[in-house]
């Protein structure tokens, strides 16, 4: 199999994180230091490492898919679905399956402290789209492995939802600001810069919401969604996790084998979350009041 065509996958990542730099830098939601405690320097390192595995992850994840379609031993084509109807159901089993190793990670104190290094990210931008271990790539990869590999998912809608997340996580981590009114409808279905950035909150119930990757409607669904007006307003990071001692490349890669003084959550803690979604979305309706001297305060915040 050619490596050459996922080679060239990458331009349209790389050229989103040249477009989202640019675009933060003249419309940026808040006003907050990229270099804070050398965070830029450890992003730039852990976006070369996750798209370094990226590649040879997605050869893999193409050839195993090639392989199922050509057996016809996937459930798709076990049931005799195919076309358009295997495009969209491969695309959406694969988005179900990173909600669930997104959230599992959260959940599970071994996979959480592999999932920290994202988090502790205390001034989120685009860059921060492809900060993390490589540990977690590899983890999502099996998820997303599994979910392609027993369907028998078009390569076709393989491909175009690995491209699709890449260049979404950048959009939804990027500093940049989004209309309300555009928002508000975005949200309804997809996955938006504000809806995410709740998820990097310093608040326990708003970290643990929001898992979606694509499809905002997974969040709905399973009782994890926290109003995106939250967004412009939260505080990023995770307390404990601010110096620059605990931010080098070093330091981050050593943390999954480290003890941490903020565990994942008990079941019972995630149960409890998603019975206040009613609260959140109250919750909401004030922020969408607030107007646009609160964003402003908000905006000069650091995370």
């Amino acid at each position: 199999m050619d490596i050459g065509p996922l080679l060239f996958r990458l331009l349209p990542v790389l050229t989103a994180l040249a477009v989202a730099s640019i675009v933060e830098a003249l419309v940026p939601l808040r006003n907050q230091s990229r270099h804070v405690n050398g965070r830029l320097t450890t992003n730039l390192w852990l976006l070369a490492i996750t798209l370094a595995l990226g590649i040879l992850l997605n050869f893999i994840l193409a050839f195993g898919a090639a392989f199922f379609a050509e057996s016809g031993v996937g459930l798709l084509e076990v049931l005799g679905v195919d076309g358009a109807a295997a495009f969209v159901l491969g695309l959406l089993a694969l988005d179900g399956a990173s909600y669930l190793v997104h959230r599992l990670m959260h959940q599970m104190p071994i996979l959480w402290r592999v999932h920290l290094v994202h988090h502790i990210d205390a001034s989120v931008d685009a860059t921060t789209a492809f900060r993390q271990h490589p540990i977690e790539g590899l983890l999502r990869f099996g998820f997303i492995a599994a979910a392609a590999w027993s369907l028998g998912a078009p390569p076709a809608a393989i491909a175009v939802y690995r491209l699709l997340g890449a260049l979404n996580s950048v959009l939804e981590h990027a500093n940049i600001r989004v209309p309300r009114w555009l928002d508000r409808i975005a949200v309804l279905v997809w996955v938006t810069p504000d809806m995410h950035k709740v998820h990097h909150s310093r608040e326990r119930i708003e970290t643990d919401s929001n898992y979606a990757n694509l499809f905002s409607f997974f969040d709905r669904l399973c009782g994890t969604f926290t109003p995106s007006a939250r967004g412009p307003l939260v505080r990023y990071g995770i307390n404990g996790h601010d110096s620059p001692e605990q931010q080098s490349i070093s330091a981050v890669l050593r943390l999954p084998f480290r003890g941490l003084d903020f565990p994942a959550p008990a079941v019972a803690a995630i149960a409890d979350a998603a019975g206040e979604s009613n609260d959140r979305r109250g919750q909401a309706r004030n922020f969408d009041n607030v107007g646009s001297r609160s964003s402003r305060t908000a905006g000069g915040r650091h995370g």
